[in-house]
């Protein structure tokens, strides 16, 4: 019978051969994984939108990355100065991003949310709730949400 036992702690090697025989796996269950890691396919492409007064002062922005490959959007950062809110200027920057992600095939979107942050302005621009993180960081709820940006194409 092999004799088998744990190792902790950093070593670079090891870590190579666990993280390839991942990938391999990986490969062999969904090749779109593995395409998603050649050069053409390695990095999203960033969207952004921006409000801005006459004078240039940035009062809101949406940044997101896209990832055509997998149809998906990830909204990252979505801010807008507190005066200018309740007017549709949120739904405008989000929607400017979400329009980028579709011109590039982009399907569905997701981001999270804290509970003091912005549920229910999400929840009125059609995202749904898919996962809470309780506790993440302690005291606090983040939220996983996302969205079909269209209805799906029937052939």
């Amino acid at each position: 019978m092999p004799a088998y036992h744990l190792e902790s702690g950093a070593n670079a090697e090891r870590e190579a051969a666990v993280s390839a025989a991942l990938v391999a796996y990986n490969d062999k269950h969904s090749p779109i994984l593995r395409q998603r890691l050649t050069p053409e396919h390695r990095m999203s492409v960033p969207l952004e939108c921006y409000l801005l007064s006459d004078a240039g002062e940035v009062l809101g922005g949406c940044t997101g990355r896209a990832v055509p490959l997998w149809g998906w959007l990830e909204i990252d950062l979505l801010w807008l100065h507190d005066p200018l809110r309740g007017q549709g200027w949120g739904a405008r920057l989000l929607g400017d991003v979400e329009a980028q992600a579709m011109t590039l095939g982009c399907t569905r979107a997701k981001l999270s949310t804290w509970e003091f942050q912005a549920r229910p302005f999400y929840e009125r621009q059609g995202y749904v709730v898919y996962a809470e993180e309780q506790d993440y960081p302690p005291s606090h709820t983040n939220f996983l949400m996302r969205k079909a940006l269209m209805p799906p194409t029937r052939g």
